[in-house]
């Protein structure tokens, strides 16, 4: 009796160790589409690959950085991806419109980064002031943010001129206006020589997230324990690289874009945290209906998106503020 007490009670130590030194349930493999160049407005996703924290989640991810030619929103659509980055809120929404089967499930940014940019001399002291100027704009935003501009500010399709993602153009024409981001084409022009005077569109009331991870739906309804595990993982490597050490994080995005350099990621996460891109610790991630729909009630009623979608599907709630059901 005795001894199979003994051995029964090894039994149950050894079953306790092995549960105990198990690795997490393992939620399978994910690529995450990115929307461009590998940059510090990525960091949370490449801190938390560099940290492990997707690894102790169950996850193995690989991150696909973008480019010049990406084309996420087509991409998720058509099935060719599972999870990517949404840039602004006019993507998941113009989706939702054509019809296709995706679903935002946290953002980034609670400000969109996006800002317009002039030479210090030209008299400008907010974008309605740039009305009639040349504009430098990608190809990606003449669909995005710039039907609010010509909505709201009354800008029109002659002003426009090509940005090929290279500011020379606007350096040698010092009376135009350049599109960029608050953290990345700043910086470029103050190695210039041009410290520019810089208008943020969160600062004029664009009430947009930027930076969100969409999920095509049926991979969504299917993988529910992977698409939570990736959420949280993410939020975590978010607040690690903006509160916590970021160099995990930057040494994987300077593997990923040679271009990149350690001083533009200094400053971009500076720019970030100063300016509460990404929010405080506690809303890392966090959207609300009530943002979604004031995004949507503003870009229908200028014209900016169709008037009949129901931004409700765009979205939900459920992996970022547990509201199961949206």
């Amino acid at each position: 009796m005795n001894k199979l007490i003994k051995i029964l009670a090894s039994t149950a130590w050894a079953a306790l160790f092995f549960a105990a030194s198990a690795s997490p349930q393992e939620l399978g493999e994910i690529t995450f589409a990115t929307d461009w160049k590998a940059q510090a407005e990525h960091g949370g996703f490449y801190q938390a690959v560099a940290k492990g924290f997707y690894e102790k989640r169950g996850l193995k991810v690989k991150i696909r950085p973008g480019g010049p030619g990406s084309d996420n929103p087509r991409l998720i659509a058509a099935g060719a991806l599972d999870i990517a980055m949404a840039s602004n809120s006019f993507q998941p929404v113009n989706l939702i419109a054509s019809g296709a089967d995706v679903k935002v499930v946290m953002t980034s940014f609670q400000k969109d980064p996006q800002v317009l940019m002039v030479h210090p001399h030209v008299q400008a002291s907010s974008i309605a002031d740039l009305k009639g100027m040349p504009v430098f704009i990608s190809d990606a935003a003449r669909a995005a943010f710039w039907p609010w501009l010509e909505a709201r500010f009354g800008f029109e399709p002659r002003q426009v001129r090509k940005y090929n993602y290279s500011l020379a153009p606007w350096l040698v024409n010092k009376d135009t206006v350049q599109e960029g981001y608050l953290s990345s084409e700043p910086f470029t022009a103050s190695k210039e020589g041009v410290t520019p005077k810089v208008f943020l569109f969160a600062d004029a009331g664009y009430p947009g997230y930027a930076g969100m991870v969409m999920v095509r739906g049926e991979y969504l309804r299917g993988n529910r324990s992977a698409v939570q595990a990736f959420v949280d993982a993410s939020i975590e490597g978010w607040t690690d690289y903006l509160w916590g050490d970021p160099q995990a994080g930057n040494a994987l995005i300077l593997q990923d874009n040679p271009e990149m350099t350690e001083e533009l990621l200094a400053f971009a996460i500076q720019s970030m945290k100063s300016n509460k891109m990404i929010g405080d610790k506690g809303s890392v991630g966090r959207m609300t209906s009530e943002r979604w729909k004031a995004f949507y009630e503003e870009m229908s009623a200028l014209n900016a998106v169709t008037s009949d979608v129901d931004v409700e599907k765009a979205f939900t709630l459920e992996f970022v503020n547990g509201s199961a059901g949206n």
